[in-house]
């Protein structure tokens, strides 16, 4: 029977229109509509197509699982084949159960080529949509899955679209472009997220922006291999399909075995690039399907690696350990280096042993130190990888992902280890559960630095897809036997970043570039998807590693405040002026750390394209904290007024800036009101006039915090 089914979230909702012996269709998915049966009905009146000459003769619904074997040709959603047969199919036999509210299953079935197929679709109450898809082999024969595509229609309106693309030390880029091409295609197959090309994409009607427009994005939960493909339809919709690309033959279907998709994630805003990631934020702070927070803050981190490298001594590493702990840091990581052979990037990995060497009574004396120091201590890791020149490697170089008879290129002097192979598993399971064992470990920054080239298993065939579960399996193992384990995702810096991989870390290392500048532009296209206490930024040294660009104390730290503060600096060349900087600026942090960690994160459009304005807002709007970052050289002589929309406009409040601007004596012969104390202004009139900033030195930031007085 023909029938409309409705999905509701907080704010939006998702109508699909179903008919018989079809897999149903969206009708609509935008703000909360409720329809009453009358307009129901109505609507199915109108689900009609006219059909163009020079076509096929039926009219083509865009279904929710687009077939070749249908019509739909280019958004070919399903490919497959049991050798020659079974590569065009059509399931005409569909059943729909509507499993809660905003919940329903279709399963479909197509008897000629004995495959069953389900689709899950859910709008939850963060107005995330989140959808999969099994394709079950339901005959006698093998069948080959190549290709399986989440797919889902947006309105012909939807003219624009932000793309993320990027590099090592310069990840999450956004990239605008109007959608005037009939189609666009992105894949990765570098084995995990990626630092150029991951699983993220934002589309909106034209002029979108941070506090306007229609808006939906969409975010794969998949640390492999994947692609996403934006089609243009005869209609002017568009169509945004993603899902994970498959190497050949790397899924193979026997008699009753089936294949789920990763989870794509997407959501609707009828009020800008802000309510998108209000929504992201909230799902991911609420849905309780991402890995729990051990504290009910996010500790502080100071890790040593742009501190010594390899050079461990630790000596140097008490001092550091004491200098830490006197400016309120409160986890200790000690980076690379530790274990036996690592004394350069060349050897080592897969020896999981603590050099003795540099060590002597192991990392005991430094945990101690740690914890009497009042920090938790952590740990890093790189369980994937293994060095030619280590003993794991000269014991088990069958262990490795390869294929036999080639020599795979080296990344970063290491190979990949072939997690899938059980015995690989065990040994590096049973490694890291000793260590945690015998010492007080409560973190572990675990890296991932390559991607992944003739990734073959232990029987010659594609091994990316199951590496990927075969690290989720060890991580959420490890999360079980030691449940107050906290886990941070590094990959060559924001390499694996996704909901897939957040079912099992509590933090992602967003970059290996630390320079402020840079990192200004990474954390804001990580922030879209992903809130301020997963995003791993950290203080660096006056002259930046990556980048050698100089930057001041004040810039450094405030970059940073908007995350999951952390140091990389080695502390101990701090001056004692330095010092005392610092320690304002953290005991500032943790006052603050709980509304940057649970509020609601905007960003304000501004007409200086080198001037970023973002921030966080209460939830019940009595509190605001934002920072005013001219990252460029200003466009205007003098700044615009800093407009604020999210308080409450009939209630005062109290506006202070937090830090004091350096030098200004260059730019301004008088100031502003903002900068000389306390202003009280209602929300109304900062909303609608605004508060006049002062004039501000390129790389700077100002740090403003609104109180609700009454």
């Amino acid at each position: 029977m023909n029938k409309i089914i409705s999905l509701h979230g907080s704010n939006s909702s998702l109508i699909i229109g179903a008919q018989p012996n079809s897999i149903p269709q969206i009708v609509y998915w935008g703000k909360k509509l409720t329809l009453t049966p009358v307009e129901q009905q109505q609507l199915l009146a109108q689900l009609e197509l006219p059909v163009p000459q020079a076509f096929l003769d039926d009219e083509r619904h865009l279904c929710l699982l687009p077939l070749w074997g249908n019509g739909d040709f280019n958004l070919n959603a399903l490919s497959g084949n049991r050798g020659q047969s079974a590569w065009a199919p059509q399931f005409n036999q569909v059943a729909i159960h509507e499993l809660s509210a905003n919940q329903i299953e279709i399963i479909a079935i197509d008897s000629i080529a004995q495959l069953e197929l389900t689709i899950q679709l859910q709008l939850n109450q963060s107005d995330i949509l989140e959808q999969q898809l099994t394709i079950k082999n339901i005959g006698t024969v093998n069948y080959q899955l190549n290709k399986l595509l989440i797919s889902t229609p947006l309105p012909a309106t939807i003219t624009e679209m932000i793309q993320f693309h990027g590099r090592w030390i310069h990840e999450f880029q956004p990239q605008r472009s109007t959608i005037d091409q009939p189609c666009y295609l992105v894949e990765n197959l570098k084995g995990r997220t990626s630092n150029d090309n991951p699983p993220l994409l934002i589309c909106g009607n034209q002029g979108f922006n941070y506090q306007c427009g229609e808006v939906y994005g969409f975010h794969l939960g998949w640390s492999g291999n994947h692609s996403y493909k934006l089609s243009t339809i005869a209609d002017g919709r568009k169509l945004v399909q993603f899902g994970e690309k498959l190497l050949p033959a790397e899924i193979i279907l026997a008699a009753g075995e089936s294949y789920t998709t990763p989870t794509l994630y997407a959501t609707y805003s009828a009020h800008g690039l802000n309510t998108l990631t209000h929504n992201f934020h909230s799902f991911i702070r609420n849905s309780h399907q991402f890995a729990r927070h051990q504290r009910d803050y996010r500790p502080i981190h100071i890790n040593t690696w742009e501190a010594m490298y390899f050079e461990h001594n630790p000596e140097m590493l008490y001092k550091l350990v004491d200098r830490a702990a006197s400016l309120g840091i409160e986890r200790f990581v000690l980076d690379d280096g530790w274990f036996i052979g690592r004394n350069h990037e060349r050897a080592g990995l897969g020896d999981w042993f603590v050099d003795k060497s540099k060590y002597p009574q192991g990392l005991t004396p430094l945990i101690d130190r740690v914890t009497r120091a009042g920090m938790e201590f952590g740990l890093w890791f790189e369980p994937e990888m293994v060095n030619p020149d280590s003993e794991l490697f000269r014991n088990h170089p069958e262990w490795m992902l390869q294929l036999d008879g080639y020599t795979q290129p080296l990344g970063r002097y290491q190979y990949v280890l072939n997690l899938a192979h059980p015995e690989a598993y065990a040994y590096i399971k049973k490694c890291l559960v000793n260590l945690l064992n015998e010492y007080a470990i409560g973190y572990i920054k675990w890296d991932m630095n390559r991607d992944l080239v003739q990734p073959g298993n232990q029987f010659g065939h594609p091994g990316v897809h199951q590496q990927v579960l075969a690290t989720s399996r060890l991580m959420a193992e490890l999360n079980q036997l030691f449940p107050m384990l906290e886990i941070e995702s590094g990959a060559s810096g924001g390499a694996r970043a996704d909901l897939g991989i957040l079912r099992y870390t509590n933090r992602v290392w967003t970059s290996d570039c630390n320079d402020p500048v840079e990192r200004q532009q990474i954390q804001e296209g990580f922030s879209y998807f992903f809130p301020p206490e997963l995003i791993g930024s950290h203080f660096g040294p006056e002259q930046a590693h990556t980048t050698n660009r100089l930057n001041t104390v004040d810039y450094r730290i405030l970059t940073a405040f908007f995350a999951n503060l952390g140091f990389e600096q080695n502390l101990l060349e701090l001056t004692a002026a330095e010092c005392a900087q610092l320690k304002s600026y953290i005991d500032l942090y943790k006052q603050y750390r709980s509304l940057i960690h649970s509020g609601d994160f905007i960003r304000l459009n501004t007409i200086d394209s080198g001037q970023k304005i973002y921030g966080v807002v209460s939830h019940d709007r009595s509190q605001a904290l934002l920072a005013v970052a001219q990252n460029g050289f200003p466009v205007n002589q003098i700044s615009a007024k800093l407009q604020l929309p999210y308080l409450n406009p009939d209630k005062n409040y109290q506006v202070r800036l937090l830090n004091q601007q350096e030098n200004t004596g260059y730019l301004m012969k008088k100031s502003v009101p903002l900068c000389r104390g306390e202003l009280c202004l209602s929300g109304n009139l900062i909303a609608n006039i605004g508060i006049q900033l002062p004039i501000m030195h390129p790389q700077s930031i100002l740090l403003i915090v609104f109180e609700q007085t009454d």
